[in-house]
């Protein structure tokens, strides 16, 4: 029988656990049925036929205990019916390294602010996060200080490491998601055992390298290439605009046979090899905490060991990459949005126009209230995606999960960078003209989150590749 509890309204609640199916994706959540005493047990019997006629529904009791995968959890505040209660609940695991994180990033704050202000990179980045060992949070604990956090669980880090700017959080993506998760999906065990121990501690630093200065929505125009010389490869080529591209130790690069355009092949190259050079790219819009680079490839003497995936299964690599590159970039505009709305929030409260405070004012709740609710559309979408890709990674010859965890992250990664942009700007409009200068947060987040709508997929990118799926692979634009 369900486990029926009493509460002080002399209102009865039901607890089933029942399968919600978001897009074919079984997420776990239980049911509150509320219950008046004189309807008797008529609601509760009619819901458990219902439910019994589901073939893929399990009824289940709930056990509070501690879960190590993330739990959808209805919240009901006791007597009330109102849905706006409802939250995401997460497990005490998780709680554990959110803490973590957000120990990590309040040490980082102040000392961010110093270096956007300055224009440079953070040099207390890294070792901030390697103290709270963040730095390789979603790799198995067999290498160096790896965490073995599933997917939404980095997702949610990502998102409060977000609040500290779009730079902070471009690193950790080019370092892990772009460059520690691909090793670890496509890499043998020696190219594990090798290269990410070190960039778990904070010792290496990794990059991506795909995009080049004639290449980028469009990998297949790449024009680096590589040639086999039996004992090893030698690559030519340029990449720009990488993440930590100037100052990473390990990059993932990506080139196609001399000659040809297709097979291409990924390779991990170390700053080290004959033949690598790398610069930092200057004048950017927003971003001065986050080093972006390019790297030059002069005869490039990489091991045939260190060939990554399969030959010629190169673009499978940079896809699967570019996947969890985008779903770290939809995580942090979660956090550039919450940091927003706290920031407008506070200023509404204590700017005082026409004799009372801003917020009082009809156009500036507007600005909140679309920025509150944009947050909340975002972050299901997050979330989910987030729980997909999770599914993704766990049955890798699924392709079907495949093809949908990729939908998915491109619908979240569009619509969160889209969301943390206006949110930004909404709270410059609300700051006036103190949201004109840098020394406000808000107008760093303006220039940082351009970004976000251009690289790991431009916006019509993004808004193509799901309207491809609605329509079909005969709408392909390059067809």
């Amino acid at each position: 029988m369900p486990k029926i509890r009493q509460r002080t309204d002399q209102r009865i609640i039901l607890e089933l656990c029942l399968p919600h199916v978001v897009n074919g994706l079984d997420i776990f959540c239980p049911a509150p049925c509320f219950l008046d005493k004189t309807r008797g047990w008529k609601v509760v019997w009619k819901m458990l036929m219902l439910t019994s006629l589901q073939t893929t529904a399990k009824l289940t009791l709930r056990t509070r205990v501690n879960e190590r995968s993330f739990r959808l959890k209805t919240i009901v505040n006791s007597g009330s019916e109102d849905l706006s209660k409802m939250n995401f609940d997460i497990s005490d695991e998780q709680k554990l390294v959110l803490d973590e994180v957000d120990r990590a990033c309040r040490e980082l704050r102040p000392l961010e602010d110093q270096a956007y202000l300055a224009g440079k990179f953070n040099d207390h980045l890294i070792p901030i996060f390697k103290k709270a060992q963040l730095l390789g949070l979603p790799i198995s604990r067999r290498y160096g200080e790896g965490q073995g956090a599933d997917i939404l669980t980095y997702a949610l880090a990502l998102e409060r490491i977000g609040r500290e700017g779009t730079g902070v959080r471009t690193f950790l993506s080019g370092h892990v998601s772009l460059g520690q998760l691909t090793v670890q999906k496509w890499g043998n065990e020696d190219q594990k055992q090798r290269y990410l121990p070190q960039a778990t501690r904070g010792e290496k630093v990794m990059c991506f390298g795909l995009t080049e200065p004639t290449a980028g929505s469009d990998p297949t125009s790449l024009r680096t290439s590589f040639e086999d010389k039996g004992t090893h490869y030698l690559l030519n080529g340029s990449k720009a605009w990488i993440s930590n591209g100037s100052i990473s130790d390990i990059s993932v690069i990506f080139a196609y046979p001399k000659g040809k355009h297709d097979a291409m092949c990924a390779f991990i190259v170390e700053k080290g090899f004959e033949g690598y050079s790398a610069q930092q790219q200057k004048h950017k819009l927003g971003m001065p905490t986050s080093d972006t680079g390019s790297i030059f490839l002069d005869n490039c003497r990489v091991p045939k060991e260190n060939l990554l995936g399969s030959p010629g299964k190169g673009l499978g690599v940079a896809y699967s990459g570019l996947m969890s590159g985008r779903l770290s970039v939809a995580a942090g505009c979660l956090g550039v949005i919450e940091d927003c709305i706290t920031e407008a929030v506070n200023y509404s409260k204590q700017r005082i126009q026409h004799g009372k405070p801003i917020g009082k004012h009809q156009l500036v709740q507007r600005h909140l209230g679309i920025m509150s609710t944009n947050l909340e559309a975002a972050k299901n979408l997050v979330y989910k995606a987030a729980l997909l890709k999770q599914r993704s990674d766990e049955q890798p010859e699924d392709k079907e999960i495949r093809e949908r965890a990729d939908i998915l992250i491109a619908q979240a990664k569009y619509f969160a960078s889209n969301a943390s942009f206006d949110a930004a700007d909404r709270t410059v409009q609300i700051f006036g003209s103190s949201g004109y200068s840098f020394e406000t947060r808000a107008p760093r987040h303006l220039v940082d989150t351009r970004v976000c709508r251009i690289y790991e997929g431009t916006d019509e990118i993004m808004v193509q590749k799901i309207a491809v799926n609605l329509l079909g692979q005969d709408f392909e634009a390059y067809r």
